[in-house]
Order: C-alpha cells, then structure tokens, then sequence
C-alpha cells in the first residue's frame, strides 16, 4: 500500500496529495497530525509532499522527517511544491532520510501559485501553473508506479542554506509575519481560520479568533478568511495577493484537522 503525508496551508500540497493518492490507491495524512501522534508506518510505498519555505524545507516537514518511523519501506519519494525554485528542498529531505538509516528513491518538484503574499504569482502564471498541475502529478504517478530513481541529481548547495536563513529571518523578523491580527470590523467569527489551520493553532473566543505560538508560517488563515479579516504583521493580503487552490473548497481542507465543531457557526 502506498501511504502519502502532505503538509499544506491554502491547497496546492493538499490537491497533489489527492490526486496522488487516487493514481496509486493509496491515502493520505497531514504530516502535522502524525507530529503530534506518531506510530510506525506499515505502508511499503511512502510519498511526502511538502512546499517550498524560501528554498528549503518548512519547519515541521523538518520535524516529520525527523520522527517519521517506518516499519519495511521500500520505496520513498519527496514532491516539492514550488512557486519559483525547490532549492535545496529534495536534497535536505534526502539527508535527514539518510541519517535516520531511510533510502529517499526519488524526488520531484510541481510548479504551483505562489502563496507567500510576498512575491505573488502573477494571473497569468496562475493559470499556466494550475493548467499543467494535473500532467505533471500523473507523471509523477506513473514514475512511482515504475520504481524510478533520481536521487544522484539531488543536490545541496550552500547558497540555498545561506538564501533560506536570510529569507526565513526577513520573514519572522522584518515582517513580523507570525504576529497576527484581526480587523474587527471585517471579523464575522465564522472560525474558517481556526477549522483550516494544521497547526490547531487558532481558537474562537468570543468569536473572535486568537492565536497561540505554534503557528507554522503557512499563512493559510490570512488566505482563507472570507473577509480579508487577517494581517500577518507588516504583510496585509489583497484581492491580488490571497490564494487558494482553486480546486479545493474551504470544507474539505478543513477536513485535513481533527474538529468537531464545523457546523457551529
């Protein structure tokens, strides 16, 4: 059986983890989800699909790859979900894997809309990106399927450390982008942010929400509210800067997170 584990904040890993699955019958989990509960993977055929944080790997894709247990892996692949360039993604990831005594077989890289409101993709990129989405995942199907292997061409480069540590503190620190806030006026409590977030990291009270330290940078809350409502520090999404998969209703990927209280609201 193949197993997939995705980490996704507005959709794009989310939508490849699907579709994925589907072509290799297989099933898919939040990667998050198996931080806060790991057990031993019996699975034979393991997919790991993750974004591109500034070149490198995010933060809890790091942790994963660092708890993952696998009981008799015989094949592991990585897909990196890029709105430019993987950098050194598939080659960090193959280093944890191989230092944890696991084989990464192979490692692919899908060109999606960028999310990081920072450097959005433009209309017409969007649309070239999501129009080829579908080939490309099935080819990556097919190859799985046919045991293929291109870990020789998964390089790491000192550049990308250098350009991840610089993006990652530009991110944090000179944009302040894990200090969220809400426009009252435009909060209608609906909780979409709390019921979409892989981190669990956002609760209702009062309804309103509120957020606690364990966010993951995904920025899903700000690109999923319907209002608009959420600002990520010096970072105020637009009508030109939020994106979601469009593919991917608000309903489903709160899914991905254990809540009970959907209909709530």
């Amino acid at each position: 059986m193949t197993k997939i584990f995705y980490f996704s904040g507005t959709g794009n890993c989310y939508n490849v983890a699907n579709r994925l699955s589907k072509k290799l019958h297989g099933s898919i989990e939040c990667l998050a989800d198996y931080v806060a509960a790991p057990y031993v993977v019996e699975d034979e055929c393991i997919g790991i699909v993750t974004p591109v944080y500034s070149m490198d790997l995010p933060a809890i894709t790091e942790e994963f790859l660092q708890r993952l247990a696998l009981r008799k892996p015989k094949y592991i692949f990585v897909v990196a979900t890029m709105g430019m360039m993987a950098g050194r993604t598939l080659a960090h990831a193959r280093k944890i894997l191989a230092a944890r005594k696991y084989a990464l077989t192979a490692g692919f890289a899908v060109t999606l809309p960028d999310n990081s409101i920072v450097f959005p993709s433009t209309e017409g990129l969007k649309k070239k990106y999501l129009g080829e989405e579908a080939v490309k995942v099935d080819a990556i199907a097919e190859n799985v399927k046919n045991c293929f292997s291109n870990i020789s061409t998964l390089n790491d480069s000192g550049i990308w450390r250098i350009f991840n540590a610089v993006g990652m503190w530009t991110l944090v620190t000179l944009l302040d982008a894990k200090n969220k806030k809400v426009d009252a006026g435009k909060c209608t409590g609906c909780g979409t942010c709390a019921k979409i977030c892989p981190a669990h990291s956002i609760h209702m009270q009062n309804g309103k929400p509120h957020f606690d330290a364990t966010c993951f940078t995904c920025f899903g809350c700000a690109h999923w509210c319907p209002q608009g409502a959420i600002s990520l520090g010096r970072l105020h999404p637009g009508a030109k800067t939020r994106y979601v998969h469009p593919h991917i209703k608000v309903q489903e990927f709160a899914g991905q997170t254990v809540l009970k209280d959907w209909g709530d609201k």
